[in-house]
């Protein structure tokens, strides 16, 4: 086989790599000098397998006349200039050619590029030895297979390995790369015009102040029988103007006599918002009430809203409209109800609360119009089918949205965020609106910390009071703030108008988002009329795990997201949940053959006769009517399982709030030094007060390490929560209870729950969000209502008085 020469200048040298096929010969080393006939050899030393020599020029000489090609690569300019006019003062032919610069410095290998370079360091490697750079880095950052491909992939697109190791170390931005894909806005189909609908002249004129022409969801919805009264699931991307369809069809059958119009939304803040739209409509002569889950915490402030159940518009939370059904009482005539956010039937908590809801409300007024709304399912059609309804499906958006992926550490993110929420705000759109950031983050203590750390931002969580938020509505709403930082479990909360959606983390609590709630959320990124594009940022990190995340890590879990397909609506509840809207539906059911019809028409059931016997066992039904103490369950919102927990507590005549803490301990309480605390020990506390890593800490001899004012806290802490005598302290439960039992009896002397919470500060360094206190001394209202009720079934008249003063006491 003949011998190839392949020959790359170096800086003072040129290497020489006879080459016969595949097979590297030996390394020579060539140094060239000047002589008045031109540059000549003067050393040629060779390396063969460790063993290094120098051999007579002439044999270099010998061996290049031999070759039957000679190559040279690129090179250092001044040797490798020297270098051809060697071989030209020979007369020795020569080709130049584009080789990897990594395979011939490191592997001794010629490698022709053919047009396949990937350019690095100010040369040229050849794709494999391209992607084995990338595979160290990405093995460096601790990056998920899947993550490796996307790079492996954005690399042999862009051709350029510096700047995808550059974009992994956040050196420089650029669009072109961290772009993961767009999802194209869609031409809009031909305009309806408002002047040409169906629809009463007080409702008409009102339209024409806000638009002339529907949007394309209106229109559909309208063509597909909306004025006529057809039952409809309308199906759109967010921001696409679903509500309206609700709103026209609920109105008009108002102004026409045929009743009042119901709107469910499945959050207070969701019902706040809609109430204030709604209640625009009393210039045609309809009066807007809500009903929703209102605090009964006095504080000595709040807006006052109507709650009349008598008014023509009722604005509700699927729990307050539902607790109307279960006790009994009647909402009037119902022209119209509108369901908003659908795919929530899919929701572990929840979900089966609104199909019962749904049921209840189709059974009791069968002659209304029953609109839902979603945004993209996974089966449109089978879910309309089981609510019985015409589908109206429009998978476009109004605005493009431009999806973008870059991994990033901990270390880095809050200089990433600022950036991006900067740029985002010195962009002004079209219609006149500066850019603003939605920021999605995994908990409470992040949307303080980044809040914090991002100027001209605001946190919002279900932590805070509603005044609190309702504030950072109004600034964003004014454009006065750049962004927002919320949690995800808020996600389908409050209507802002985002033109960038950024995600620093991909979890709900310590689960990893679903697709749905995925796309619910970077849905809130452009706005028709306010915004020309939306953009959405993901900004995991290479390796997080979370406990409930089922192995993945959060790279791999950024790019499932990005390429899933949205799951199917397909509602399955567990036993007691069956048994609770079985129950409900039994209180609203005259007669076996209406409980036997409600049943069919609540979705995710399964059979009826084994959840009633499980009723009757436990004394909630007699047949299928319901006992004194199934209404009071019903009425209340409690499982099979709570009631009894209830009556064993009764019965073992435990005091109201210690059955109520039974019923639900208050958990949301942080350590203050947790950070402090995690870095002085050089091991991970958690922030949870309560969690296991804290309680190991109580009982160990690192206390004496840490701070003297942190560890006289954690001793107060410990002295009075977790010294109970039980076999397994302080892991028992206990340390739950007996906090949860502090807090409601200072709040039954009559702190305030600010005050509660400067206590807990300043005796065990432990704090905890206002608004978390407020919506657990809530609960606890409601839990000792329930308790009085049933102690008066079982005749224990002196319990319920205690269970009333108690209840009394805590709402203030």
């Amino acid at each position: 086989m003949p011998i190839q020469v392949l020959a790359r200048a170096e800086k003072g040298r040129v290497l020489i790599l006879p080459l016969r096929g595949a097979e590297t010969l030996f390394e020579g080393y060539l140094r060239l000098q000047e002589t008045p006939k031109g540059p000549r050899p003067k050393k040629f030393l060779i390396n063969k397998d460790g063993d290094e020599r120098y051999l007579q020029p002439e044999d270099l000489v010998r061996l290049l006349r031999k070759a039957s090609a000679i190559y040279v690569a690129r090179g250092e300019p001044v040797s490798e200039g020297q270098f051809i006019k060697f071989l030209e003062g020979y007369q020795l032919p020569h080709r130049k050619v584009s080789i990897c610069q990594l395979c011939i410095s490191e592997k001794r290998k010629f490698t022709p590029l053919d047009g396949k370079a990937i350019r690095f360091k100010g040369g040229v490697i050849c794709q494999r030895c391209a992607a084995e750079e990338l595979q160290r880095e990405a093995d460096f950052r601790h990056l998920g297979r899947a993550a490796k491909l996307h790079l492996a992939r954005t690399l042999l697109k862009r051709r350029n390995l510096d700047d995808v190791l550059a974009l992994l170390a956040l050196e420089r931005l650029d669009s072109d790369l961290t772009k993961f894909d767009e999802i194209p806005a869609a031409k809009e189909e031909d305009p309806m015009a408002v002047e040409t609908l169906d629809l009463p002249p007080d409702l008409k004129a009102s339209l024409l102040n806000r638009t002339e022409s529907l949007l394309p969801v209106q229109a559909k919805a309208v063509r597909g029988g909306l004025l006529e009264g057809q039952n409809l699931l309308v199906v759109s991307a967010t921001a696409t103007g679903k509500s309206l369809v609700g709103e026209m069809a609920g109105i008009k059958n108002f102004l026409l006599g045929k009743g009042k119009l119901l709107f469910l939304v499945p959050l207070v803040a969701l019902a706040n918002q809609k109430y204030d739209q709604l209640s625009l409509y009393r210039d045609l002569g309809a009066k807007t009430s809500i009903r929703v889950g209102v605090s009964r915490i006095k504080l000595g402030k709040g807006k006052r809203m109507n709650q009349d159940l008598n008014s023509e518009i009722i604005v509700g939370t699927y729990e307050g409209i539902d607790q109307i059904l279960r006790t009994g009482r009647d909402l009037g005539k119902v022209g119209t109800v509108v369901i908003d956010e659908v795919h929530m039937l899919e929701e572990k908590e929840r979900g089966h609360r609104l199909s019962g809801l749904i049921g209840r409300l189709r059974f009791s007024y069968p002659q209304a119009q029953f609109i839902y709304l979603s945004a993209t399912v996974g089966n449109p059609t089978t879910l309309a089918e089981q609510l019985g309804t015409d589908l109206i499906d429009y998978q476009v958006r109004p605005v493009p949205i431009e999806r973008h992926l870059i991994f990033a550490e901990p270390r880095d993110k809050k200089g990433l965020l600022r950036r991006l929420v900067k740029e985002a705000a010195a962009m002004t759109s079209s219609t006149g609106y500066r850019g603003q950031t939605i920021i999605f983050t995994n908990s409470r203590k992040n949307c303080n910390s980044l809040s914090m750390a991002i100027p001209n931002s605001a946190a919002y969580h279900a932590g805070m009071q509603y005044d609190q938020r309702r504030k950072v509505e109004l600034l964003f709403g004014r454009a006065d703030i750049d962004a927002v930082v919320t949690t995800a479990a808020l996600a389908a909360g409050v209507d802002f108008p985002a033109s960038q959606v950024i995600f620093d983390s991909l979890a709900m609590g310590i689960e990893w988002l679903s697709v749905h709630e995925f796309n619910q959320m970077l849905g809130r990124a452009g706005r028709p009329g306010y915004h020309d594009r939306g953009v959405v940022y993901l900004l995991p990190e290479p390796g997080k795990k979370y406990q409930g995340g089922k192995g993945e890590s959060e790279d791999e879990v950024a790019l499932r997201l990005l390429r899933g397909t949205m799951e199917d609506v397909l509602p399955e509840y567990g036993e007691e949940e069956q048994q609770e809207e079985v129950l409900a539906n039994a209180v609203v059911a005259g007669s076996k053959e209406d409980l036997i019809r409600l049943h069919k028409l609540t979705i995710g059931l399964d059979d009826l006769r084994s959840s009633l016997s499980a009723l009757q066992d436990a004394n909630l039904v007699k047949g299928i009517v319901p006992t004194r103490m199934g209404r009071a369950a019903a009425a209340h919102f409690l499982t099979p399982g709570e009631v009894v927990v209830i009556r064993r507590g009764l019965a073992g005549d435990k005091e109201p709030l210690e059955v109520a803490i039974d019923l639900e301990k208050f958990e949301d309480l942080y350590l203050k030094a947790a950070d402090r605390i995690s870095t002085t020990l050089r091991m991970q506390v958690s922030s949870r007060a309560l969690h296991g890593s804290v309680m190991d800490l109580l009982s160990s001899e690192d206390l004496t390490r840490l701070d003297p004012k942190v560890r006289e806290e954690l001793l107060n802490f410990a002295k009075e929560f977790t010294r109970c005598g039980c076999p397994d302290s302080p892991y028992c439960g206990c340390p739950d209870r007996k906090a949860s039992l502090k807090i409601l009896n200072l709040r039954a002397e009559g702190m305030s729950p600010g005050r509660i919470i400067q206590e807990f500060s300043d005796n065990y360094g432990i704090y905890a969000y206002t608004g978390d206190l407020i919506n657990y001394l809530d609960s606890v209202v409601r839990r000792l209502e329930a308790i009085e009720e049933i102690a008066r079934v079982l005749g224990k008249k002196e319990t319920a008085k205690e269970a009333k003063r108690l209840r009394e006491r805590i709402e203030g």
